[in-house]
């Protein structure tokens, strides 16, 4: 696995994470998001910062006291992210924007891992459809911190009350 990115970024690799993923689960076939956009359209595909070969969602983070940005990647089940600025803290919450108008991600649920987490919505069209977006916890480090199918969490909201 690639250490740096061609531009010497130091890519941090948060796989490890999977502690939830069962065997049965990595076997699945997964999706790759070849297209992301913010609840204004903006297209948030970083094609310059590629994780495992693929281009990831470029996503600008804020807390109080800290900023910055990360790419995701674009493949599901797949921790891995590119700090490209600031710092992201294990167990902590940001809140989510738009690396190129600033508008907030919207949420679509709250996730259970603490009791202020939310689960972010990304459109897969310009204009924003719940039910074509994918999901993910702003908590880092939380098992709901990959991408899921919107459909899927809302599904699982529906049977079992919590994620």
């Amino acid at each position: 696995m690639e250490r740096f990115s061609k531009d010497g970024k130091l890519i941090i690799p948060l796989a490890q994470r999977k502690k939830g993923t069962k065997a049965k689960d990595e076997e699945k076939v997964r999706y790759v998001l070849t297209e992301a956009y913010c609840p204004d359209g903006c297209n948030i595909i970083d094609k310059e910062h590629k994780i495992n070969g693929i281009p990831g969602l470029r996503i600008r983070f804020k807390r109080p006291g800290a900023e910055g940005e990360f790419v995701l990647s674009a493949i599901e089940g797949d921790f891995d992210k590119i700090i490209l600025s600031g710092e992201l803290e294990d167990g902590v919450k940001d809140e989510l924007y738009c690396p190129h108008c600033g508008v907030m991600f919207k949420k679509l649920v709250n996730c259970s891992c603490k009791p202020d987490a939310d689960m972010v919505i990304i459109g897969l069209t310009p204009e924003l459809n719940f039910n074509n977006a994918i999901s993910f916890c702003n908590v880092t480090g939380c098992i709901n911190g990959t991408s899921i199918k919107s459909g899927d969490v809302i599904r699982h909201m529906r049977l079992w009350g919590a994620m």
